[in-house]
């Protein structure tokens, strides 16, 4: 076979399957010797409890594989490299915590690798497909509904997959170009079959799901090959003293990165486009191409004549100009978009801020309940929520379904009975509380009286539903983006919790579900009180903006009035 490899790395360069994957400028800085000894940002405790979790699960996979198919694991092998290459030799059907020879740089240890065909190729060597253990879903996005090969882990071939449709969604990327390196490493060692570029993952139900890595119309294949090499031609740049060929742009990415505390502080000292909400790494190239990678050079750009700037014209460009004169202005406050009319915040007799928290299961639905006392006031209210703490019971979660779908159609249905209006009020209801109540619906529609997922789609169209990040989307923020905890202490809120965070209610939710845990009540009432602050950082975040849009206290102004 013709080797795809393609390299410039120098000799004792290798690159595993993490390489390609995620942001280049991170690569290149690992290998910085300017950088040697640097203290970076360590691992919090949600990422080190995924690595633990992803751990523990791969080797539950790699227990029941070896059970099924009478193999053990090559990394229990002295040399697990040579192990796995006599294995292949020798054509075993199935090779669990494989580790892969480094060849044309590139080092790899797939945690899986299954036989192709009942013969050797026509070259000698027997045929494998890359398998990898993920203890996540196998689908992201929302793309439509199509079938996939889904195997079983008692046979693991592609052969023996059948098509089944996952729901929405397509394979995931980063998992997509892990496969696609490793399918590169059994091109290069000649073990590769001549067939579509295939592999598959492993997921937390134990399906094994498959999918091509090159469909013909896109390539991870080709994608990983590339990567590979931009990559490799930046650290070589690097090393060199040239011209740089990455640079950190901001993303959400970033937060758990161990550079982000270097990068960051390059990004705010330079005064880096990325900082602007809505300005991402598409923009950045686009104004790059222009010569504009500041925020004072973005916002002296026109924001209404964008075919008189310098940069190439896109959708977005007129919006990015004036987010970054907001985002110089820096004044506390939102400004209405370019040309926007002016909009109201919903308000209603009785108003409900709801909001969700979720593991691998949602477990707690809170909500704050006030009323109207007269036009411009309501009562301080009370929180109320349906949650549970018992990972050991199965219909817990259905229950709690249930039980708040109940609850909330019947004060809902009793506020119209008696002529009275109400408002459900969410933040970024379509990315968080409506596809995690669906999923929960799946998972326990056998349940009574748990919504169905039409009944939980059809949320958003009801006249009582607020979706309060789609209000927000509608003005400019001087932030860097539009969650709720960036935008809620503009109305001055804030959490009674020094370390609140989604990714940090999952450490306090798993401490609060620990029988053995002694710090179980005190981690179960934060949490309450956590999800208490995020329902009232909604309230808070709507009232201040329906005051601003009405000028009571202070106004919302149109961005027309900034000016670079």
């Amino acid at each position: 076979m013709i080797s795809l490899s393609e390299t410039i790395p120098r000799v004792g360069d290798v690159g595993g399957s993490r390489f390609i994957v995620g942001c280049s400028h991170r690569e290149v800085n690992d290998r910085n010797p300017r950088y040697d000894g640097l203290a970076l940002l360590p691992v919090d405790e949600q990422q080190q409890m995924m690595f633990d979790e992803g751990l523990e699960f791969e080797e539950e996979v790699f227990v029941e594989l070896a059970r099924l198919h009478k193999v053990s694991s090559m990394r229990l092998s002295d040399d697990p490299d040579t192990a796995t290459l006599q294995a292949m030799a020798r054509g075993d059907k199935v090779i669990i915590g494989a580790s892969l020879p480094v060849i044309n740089h590139r080092g790899g240890r797939p945690d899986v690798l299954v036989r192709h065909g009942d013969a050797p190729m026509s070259n000698g060597k027997w045929a494998y497909l890359p398998v990898d253990v993920k203890n996540s879903k196998p689908l992201e996005g929302d793309s439509k509904a199509k079938v996939w090969p889904v195997g079983a882990l008692d046979a693991p071939w592609i052969e023996n997959a059948t098509d089944t449709d996952l729901g929405n969604g397509k394979a995931k990327s980063d998992h997509s170009l892990q496969l696609a390196h490793y399918w590169l490493i059994l091109n290069d060692m000649d073990h590769a079959p001549a067939i579509h570029p295939i592999g598959a993952t492993i997921s937390s139900d134990k399906r094994v799901v498959w999918r091509l890595l090159d469909d013909g119309k896109n390539s991870f294949i080709a994608e990983a090959q590339a990567e590979w090499n931009e990559r490799w031609a930046a650290i070589e740049a690097m090393r060199n003293g040239e011209a740089r060929h990455t640079r950190p742009v901001y993303r959400d990415e970033c937060k758990k990165c161990r550079w982000h505390d270097v990068c960051e502080s390059e990004l705010i000292t330079e005064g880096h486009v990325s900082l602007v909400s809505g300005v991402g790494v598409i923009q950045v190239r686009k104004l790059a191409e222009g010569g504009v990678g500041t925020i004072p050079q973005l916002a002296a750009l026109d924001p209404v004549n964008v075919d008189a700037n310098p940069v190439p014209k896109y959708a977005a460009l007129g919006s990015n100009i004036d987010a970054a004169r907001v985002y110089l202005r820096d004044d506390g406050r939102p400004y209405f978009k370019r040309g926007s009319s002016e909009f109201t915040v919903p308000r209603a007799d009785i108003e409900i801020d709801f909001d969700i928290e979720n593991d691998d299961i949602v477990y707690m639905y809170g909500l704050h309940v006030s009323e109207r006392i007269d036009e411009h006031t309501w009562t301080e209210g009370e929180y109320l929520s349906f949650h549970t703490y018992d990972r050991s019971d199965p219909t817990a979660e259905g229950r709690l379904l249930a039980d708040f779908w109940r609850w909330l159609h019947e004060t809902v249905a009793n506020a119209h009975a008696n002529g009275r209006t109400v408002a459900v009020y969410c933040y970024s209801g379509g990315f968080a509380e409506i596809p995690r109540m669906k999923e929960a619906s799946v998972r326990n529609a056998q349940i009574a009286g748990v919504p169905s997922v039409d009944d939980i789609g059809a949320l958003p169209s009801h006249d009582w539903w607020v979706d309060m990040h789609e209000i927000a989307k509608k003005l400019h923020w001087p932030s860097r983006t539009l969650g709720l905890k960036a935008l809620a202490p503009m109305s001055g809120f804030a959490w009674d919790a020094d370390d609140a965070s989604g990714a940090n209610s999952i450490i306090w939710y798993r401490a609060a579900c620990d029988p053995t845990n002694p710090d179980r009540g005190v981690m179960g009432a934060k949490l309450l009180r956590y999800n208490a602050d995020d329902v009232l950082a909604t309230r808070e975040l709507r009232q201040w903006l329906h005051n601003g849009v009405h000028g009571r206290g202070w106004r919302i102004d149109p961005v027309e009035m900034l000016t670079a």
